[in-house]
């Protein structure tokens, strides 16, 4: 596989990861969980408040998590690498980001990087090096 490539994907992850929590606690999950947020009145109580918000940012902490395996498999040898692992990976931001791109419209601004990191993930397994 493609060590530079991986870490390119598990950079893209990161970035993404982090751009997801900074950019949905600021725009999308503090706003919806304000005091003075009109809504439903589930979203009053503590609990779901506090599971929202857990659930929002476990995702960022799974493509963390994603990136790390990433850069372990991109130091081991080349024969002890799994090839496997980062199809799945790959395969599941791509999925994500066309998910992304059919909710949204194509109007979601995190589809592009989470194509990113599907793209350089598969294209580290398919070169060589």
């Amino acid at each position: 596989m493609h060590a530079t490539l991986l870490y390119a994907a598990a950079l893209l992850a990161t970035v993404t990861a982090l751009t997801h929590s900074i950019l949905g606690e600021r725009r999308l999950i503090g706003p919806i969980l304000g005091e003075t947020a009109p809504g439903p009145v589930i979203l009053k109580g503590s609990l779901a408040r506090k599971i929202l918000r857990f659930a929002w940012h476990v995702t960022s902490l799974a493509w963390i998590a994603q990136a790390a395996v990433l850069v372990i498999i991109a130091t081991l040898p080349p024969d002890t690498q799994g090839p496997p692992i980062v199809v799945v990976t790959g395969l599941s931001f791509l999925l994500m980001a066309v998910v992304s791109i059919a909710i949204s419209r194509g109007r979601h601004v995190g589809w592009p990087l989470l194509a990113a990191v599907g793209i350089a993930a598969l294209a580290a397994v398919m070169w060589k090096s």
